[in-house]
């Protein structure tokens, strides 16, 4: 037994009658020394893990959003998606592969989504990856945006844009990208059309179509015909449902086409 290791003995009495060993009830109700060292040890090994659990669902409950913003803060430092945004007009006239080598000559890490997907339509999905995330890490994300934290959302879209254009004789590209240092729609738009090299003077007035978003649109030579281009803009929370954005975060389209 772990407290008494002991077995009890019998006393002899007179005749064949013997009679139990009743010593041990008087002695008072103590374990062994080495039994209560070991307890003791069992007590304080408990209290050390219940000790480093507790901390740990404190500091995650009290500290985890603060944690959340440093990290967003950190994405955001990033170079932003307008830094490497593909100028559309000088990919008028590459088929697909004339565009994909454009972009590794850009030295863009892309990721070739429709590719991947099994689509032999010769359209093309092109996703630009941020440096520092992988294209299989990149392309699940991409999967569900809606559903990634604010951290790994800016670790995705900040530095990362989409590309698409339609097989076939005519020109129509689109890119996709979130922009984070603009601070407003408007400001956003101005900024895209900045990044293309596309001229203010044959553009319209900003406007809003029926979907919500804030556009101006205009046209651009390219070899020897004429584009139009579009660009719009929407607040990213109208897009992805992702809480933890700033709430200056903008989605920008830019469009080019016969």
């Amino acid at each position: 037994m772990f407290f008494n290791a002991r077995k009890n003995g019998y006393d002899a009495g007179d005749g064949p009658v013997r009679y139990l060993d009743g010593s041990s009830l008087t002695r008072p109700l103590e374990a062994p020394r080495p039994q209560m060292l070991a307890m003791a040890a069992f007590v304080l090994a408990a209290a050390v893990i219940g000790g480093v659990f507790l901390f740990n669902v404190i500091d995650n409950v009290t500290h985890s959003a603060e944690r959340t913003r440093a990290t967003v803060e950190q994405n955001l430092a990033r170079p932003a998606s307008m830094a490497s945004l593909p100028n559309l007009a000088s990919l008028v006239g590459l088929d697909a592969e004339g565009v994909k080598t454009a972009f590794a000559e850009s030295g863009w890490p892309i990721a070739d989504k429709g590719a991947l997907s099994g689509d032999e339509s010769g359209n093309l999905d092109l996703i630009k990856l941020p440096d520092d995330v992988s294209e299989a890490q990149a392309l699940l994300m991409y999967s569900n945006v809606s559903g990634l934290s604010a951290a790994d959302a800016t670790l995705l879209l900040n530095g990362s844009w989409q590309f698409t254009s339609e097989a076939g004789g005519s020109v129509n590209m689109r890119v996709k990208y979130a922009d984070f240092s603009s601070g407003s729609v408007e400001a956003a738009v101005q900024t895209a059309i900045a990044s293309e090299g596309f001229d203010p003077a044959t553009a319209g007035e900003m406007a809003v179509d029926e979907s919500g978003n804030t556009f101006q649109e205009g046209t651009v030579a390219a070899g020897d015909a004429t584009y139009h281009w579009r660009v719009s803009a929407i607040k990213l929370s109208s897009v992805y449902d992702i809480k933890g954005l700033p709430d200056t975060a903008v989605y920008v389209g830019i469009r080019l086409y016969a």
